[in-house]
């Protein structure tokens, strides 16, 4: 297994995340069965898409396919994508109370307090009075078990099927801008000037596509996903034309 070409693609991630990785393709490959991992965020599996092992081959799962985090199948060539059967439960927690909202940090806050790693667990999404996610089976089993309350509200914890699962919601942006420079983006996500933006990006709170980007010169294109610490991520969604001062006016969609 060319554990050294893995190690120069992860060379910049935590050795530990490394071996891990190299160990699921090792065991896939001395089992030729396939291996389930714990759930990766957006970098990884990015990464990983890049990664080409003789024999071996790589699917993805997380709650939605727009959702950041993934767990990775890896699997022989030799057995065929629709054979795969990851070890997941998708499930619903709904709030009981009438009286007190709950949000997606009070979810996930809950779900971490009865000691379950957070690699272990996928994205949540919240809508309405509930909350869906997805987790591995054991997971699943120990949230079902304990989480009877989401701080002081009571809730019900429910397997649910993949149909089940609401859309992403997005809030729209649209305004006009110079260029698709990221200097030029960045301070239409912030609502503020593009002094302040550019610090935002020197600091390296700005990801693009999952990798903190610090060229303020760096030119976007639809598609793309823009993350701001402690802001959001939003994804350039469309080009809706030219004004007639040949700026450029833009769909930005802001995930909520």
């Amino acid at each position: 297994m060319e554990r050294k070409k893995i190690q120069l693609l992860f060379q910049e991630e935590d050795s530990q995340l490394v071996g891990a990785i190299c160990d699921d393709i090792e065991l896939c490959q001395k089992i030729n069965y396939p291996v389930y991992s714990i759930f990766y965020p957006p970098h990884i599996i990015k990464k990983l898409c890049e990664l080409n092992i003789g024999g071996i081959n790589f699917s993805f799962l997380g709650l939605k396919k727009e959702c950041e985090k993934k767990m990775v199948a890896f699997y022989p060539a030799s057995i065929e994508k629709k054979e795969l059967f990851f070890p997941v439960k998708l499930f619903k927690v709904e709030n009981k109370s009438k009286f007190k909202t709950l949000e997606h940090k009070d979810y996930l806050g809950a779900i971490l307090a009865l000691g379950i790693k957070r690699e272990l667990l996928g994205d949540l999404i919240t809508d309405s009075n509930s909350c869906y996610g997805i987790a591995t089976d054991e997971v699943f089993g120990l949230i079902s078990l304990n989480l009877t309350s989401v701080g002081k509200n009571p809730v019900q914890v429910e397997e649910v099927r993949i149909e089940d699962i609401p859309e992403l919601k997005y809030e729209n942006i649209i305004d006009t801008v110079s260029s698709l420079r990221l200097d030029n983006i960045v301070p239409v996500l912030l609502k503020n000037s593009r002094s302040f933006s550019l610090n935002i990006i020197q600091n390296g709170d700005i990801k693009l596509n999952y990798e903190i980007e610090k060229s303020k010169n760096k030119i976007l294109k639809v598609g793309d996903v823009i993350t701001i610490k402690k802001v959001g991520k939003f994804v350039l969604s469309e080009l809706l034309g030219q004004t007639k001062k040949d700026k450029i006016k833009i769909l930005i969609k802001k995930f909520v």
